[in-house]
């Protein structure tokens, strides 16, 4: 199995940045940046360019990397099978192989994206880029990993089930960017609406990474590594028993 993953992966990573490959490397880093910039100035023009916990630039990489990795991990497993179909054909090809390709290798792009950011940003803006809880930090990229493949699983089969439902999707994705306290800091937001945003175990993930990247950040009551991890466990196994029952189905789509 492994080595089969493994050479997925390998195929995965060439074919990942399309036929003009440089514009691929820019994009991988140019979506981003250009939401980073985006809000940075906004933030400039509200004199809110800097919070007293953090440097908004730190709040804002340690939103939008990771939740575009999260992102990315679920809409590459939903067209990991129609960009593979031949590969399917061979027998020791499971989609569930190139689901797990895919979603180790945005782990890898996004990870990267995300030291290359810090250093960056850290060596022009002059903030500490070293985590304060390495170890809490990587936690919150596997949460996300683990919630990204399983929705991404579940959300593979919904799609080629359910005509248009591609269109709900990337509504529901939209909803996540601006549930998810990617942009706005959790404490300014009113008691009853952040209540409401806990059952989110994205945002729990993204506040769990930025509590232990920098020390002093204000976390949440409510807030840990439990509630995610529960609902990424059992989004995992309602995904894979929907692969038992339907992989074959999804192996002949036309």
């Amino acid at each position: 199995m492994t080595h089969i993953i493994s050479a997925l992966f390998l195929r995965e990573l060439k074919t990942r940045f399309g036929k003009n490959k440089r514009l691929g490397y820019f994009w991988v880093i140019g979506e981003p940046m250009t939401h980073i910039i985006f809000f940075l100035i906004i933030f400039t023009v509200i004199r809110a360019r800097s919070l007293p916990q953090m440097p908004i630039e730190m709040f804002l990489i340690t939103g939008f990397v990771p939740f575009f990795m999260f992102r990315n991990i679920v809409t590459q497993i939903m067209a990991g099978v129609n960009a593979n179909r031949a590969l399917i054909a061979y027998k020791p090809v499971r989609p569930i192989y190139i689901f797990i390709a895919r979603m180790l290798l945005e782990v890898c792009i996004y990870f990267l994206v995300f030291v290359i950011f810090m250093a960056v940003f850290g060596w022009f803006l002059d903030f500490a880029i070293l985590p304060v809880n390495f170890l809490e930090v990587l936690i919150s990229f596997m949460g996300l990993a683990l919630l990204g493949f399983g929705l991404g699983v579940c959300l593979a089969f919904l799609s080629t089930e359910v005509e248009y439902s591609t269109i709900f999707i990337n509504y529901g994705m939209m909803l996540l960017y601006f549930g998810s306290a990617v942009l706005i800091p959790l404490w300014i937001l009113p008691q009853n609406i952040v209540e409401l945003l806990l059952y989110n175990p994205i945002l729990q993930l993204l506040e769990m990474l930025r509590e232990n990247y920098t020390e002093g950040y204000p976390l949440t009551q409510g807030i840990g590594f439990l509630y995610p991890f529960s609902f990424g466990v059992i989004l995992l196994f309602v995904a894979l028993w929907i692969y038992y029952f339907r992989y074959k189905y999804l192996g002949k789509i036309k």
